[in-house]
């Protein structure tokens, strides 16, 4: 900027030099007519997204809204598993005897209690013939102790193969209604002096995905009773020995010490004080700390929803099991079936640390949790490949080919008013006066000084036109694959290094910021270069040799606030939805699009402000993925 006042005697006469060239150059281009502002675009909006969804969702929420082939029954909500108040077979712990429990009680009355002990175990310790035999003694045995008449085993009290499928489901209500459950061990290992189980058995057990809910929904107050058969005696003795010791006896808040997790007794603790209603956790809480308990067990899939399912035994609303169901998609049907508190919506506006990290997980690189987020869209159907269709979001694009010219409204002042307007009128003030003197007007000489006045102030002119504070500007996001300094963005952007741009404070998870040392602004929370960071720079140049599936550096620049964020992903980013707001920053996905399946694919998760949020547009419904796009080799 030429200010006299700055120059030196030294270097004052190479500024006249650059200020008569500056005029010269400008006198060249104030001759052609240009506009002299950028129009508004989009009233004032963002570029919006143009897309639209033309396919049928997988499951929508609304059944009308499903593929008329299907009908109206496909619904999370329709073909629900109905609840049972007993189960559909019992072991009689007289002679062992299965028996329908209808057609028991038609023969002997309605009114006439059949109480029942459950007998838990685990297929991997339990797999012959005669481990079948043994697990019957130990349900017989354990009922007859307990004074009830019968016993339930699931290797035997599931019905014929055309009912076990949906017997399966109900287990969750055969344990609600069990007198009490035991559980029955085995392996190679003996009972040690004190008569308590091997802490390896009991481990094995406990890190089963169906025990978990089995355990929390067992009847409260008596201990659980274990019987532990000892492999390395022979089958006889070992069934002998075990019948005829006095069970271990451990209550199901204790069980937690003997398994992997070590926060596993503070979460564990947290299910059961909501299934004895000292403290009711939230539905929203409810389901994703018993999901956050059983991802970390085991299980021999059955179906690859087989964990939605074992979370379903824990909910009041069950839609019936598919076996063509991805483990997201049962999850996302048994969400819409229960009042979820939004659950995945929220989901959505998390940002997992891994992009590749699967669907259950609820981590947040802001270390939020889901209730810590406020949804603004609605699922509103569930996509194939592990999809969502989501309603309400707004949207904007981000521009990667180029940089465009952006409208910027500063205060109208009169000063302001004549450097934009003075420097437009010195074609016609030249052409005006030139053909006045032409014609022998000695009036020529008027606009032709005035004309020359404006050109030789025609530097500080444009300074003055171009220099203030911008009160506003037409929303852009344009984005820059790596790292490049404010400087250089604001050379391309507006012609010169004015510090309109700062680096944002918090809208990404490498955004770092600190006190603002510049005067008067002492307390500021000020946006500091990422790079300064050494864990940040260490990743900006590991990017600079990433391969496809491997994390790369962005740089994302929005001209309505200003300010300028550094983000990863692995993909670049084409489209900003925002979805949610989250501690006073609106969550903004960003997404890259694949128009193979017109999926978009969620690749990182900014905080933006709020005013940046009402000038995107509504986007039609939308089929987003909440994983980033398979890897590619």
């Amino acid at each position: 900027m030429f200010r006299i006042a700055h120059w030196t005697a030294s270097g004052g006469k190479l500024n006249v030099i650059a200020w008569l060239l500056a005029c010269l150059a400008l006198t060249v281009v104030l001759l052609i007519p240009l506009p002299v502002t950028t129009k508004v675009r989009n009233n004032g909006f963002y570029e919006p997204v143009p897309y639209k969804d033309w396919r049928y969702p997988y499951d929508a929420r609304n059944r009308h809204e499903n593929q008329p082939s299907k009908g109206l029954s496909s619904h999370p909500l329709i073909g629900q598993i109905e609840r049972t108040s007993e189960p559909n077979y019992l072991c009689l712990a007289d002679g062992m005897k299965i028996i329908k429990v209808k057609e028991w009680r038609k023969e002997n009355g309605t009114n006439i209690p059949l109480r029942y002990i459950m007998v838990s175990y685990t297929g991997a310790q339990f797999t012959t013939e005669e481990d079948k035999y043994s697990l019957h003694a130990i349900g017989q045995h354990s009922a007859i102790a307990a004074g009830v008449k019968a016993y339930w085993l699931s290797c035997s009290c599931l019905g014929s193969e055309s009912e076990r499928e949906e017997n399966v489901w109900r287990i969750s209500d055969v344990v609600r209604g069990a007198h009490h459950l035991v559980i029955a061990l085995a392996g190679s290992v003996g009972v040690e002096e004190d008569g308590k189980t091997p802490n390896r058995l009991l481990h094995d057990w406990g890190n089963r995905v169906w025990t978990l809910p089995e355990l929390l929904l067992s009847p409260e107050g008596d201990d659980i009773r274990i019987y532990t058969l000892n492999r390395s005696l022979n089958r006889r003795v070992q069934l002998v020995n075990c019948l005829s010791t006095n069970p271990s006896r451990i209550h199901r808040r204790n069980f937690a010490r003997f398994w992997d997790h070590r926060d596993d007794d503070t979460v564990v603790g947290q299910l059961l004080d909501h299934y004895e209603g000292s403290v009711v956790l939230s539905n929203l809480e409810l389901m994703s700390t018993a999901l956050k308990c059983l991802q970390r067990r085991h299980t021999i899939e059955h179906l690859p929803g087989d964990l939605s399912y074992s979370l379903m035994g824990l909910l009041r609303q069950r839609p019936d099991a598919r076996k063509g169901d991805s483990g997201f998609q049962a999850f996302a049907r048994l969400s819409l079936a229960n009042d979820s508190n939004m659950l995945l919506e929220r989901l959505i506006c998390l940002f997992p640390p891994d992009p590749y990290a699967p669907w259950y997980s609820f981590e947040d690189q802001w270390d939020a949790r889901l209730w810590d987020v406020y949804p603004r869209t609605q699922v509103c159907g569930i996509g194939d490949d592990d999809t969502v269709i989501l309603d309400g979001a707004r949207a904007a694009t981000i521009r990667w080919k180029s940089f465009k010219k952006v409208m910027l409204r500063g205060n109208r002042t009169v000063i302001r008013l004549i450097a934009v307007i003075a420097p437009s009128t010195v074609g016609s003030l030249i052409i005006s006066g030139s053909l006045l003197l032409a014609f022998g007007n000695p009036v020529g000489a008027v606009p032709l000084t005035f004309a020359l006045i404006i050109l030789l102030l025609s530097p500080w002119l444009i300074n003055r036109s171009y220099l203030g504070k911008v009160w506003s500007a037409q929303p852009y996001f344009f984005g820059i694959e790596g790292y490049v300094p404010l400087h250089t963005i604001e050379k391309k952007l507006f012609g010169a290094n004015l510090d309109r741009l700062s680096w944002s404070p918090t809208a990404s998870p490498l955004s770092k910021h600190n006190l603002s040392n510049r005067a008067h602004f002492e307390n500021y929370c000020e946006g500091q270069d990422p790079k300064s960071d050494p864990g940040v720079n260490a990743r900006i140049q590991k990017a600079l040799q990433s391969t496809a599936s491997q994390e790369k550096i962005f740089t994302l620049v929005d001209t309505y606030t200003m300010t300028v964020t550094l983000f990863a992903a692995v993909r670049p980013p084409v489209a900003v939805l925002a979805c949610g707001e989250e501690g006073g920053m609106q969550r903004a996905l960003l997404c890259s699009y694949d128009w193979t399946n017109n999926t978009l694919y969620r690749e990182s998760v900014l905080r933006i402000e709020t005013p940046a949020y009402w000038k995107m547009s509504p986007i039609r419904r939308v089929r987003l993925s909440l994983q980033t796009r398979p890897k590619v080799d």
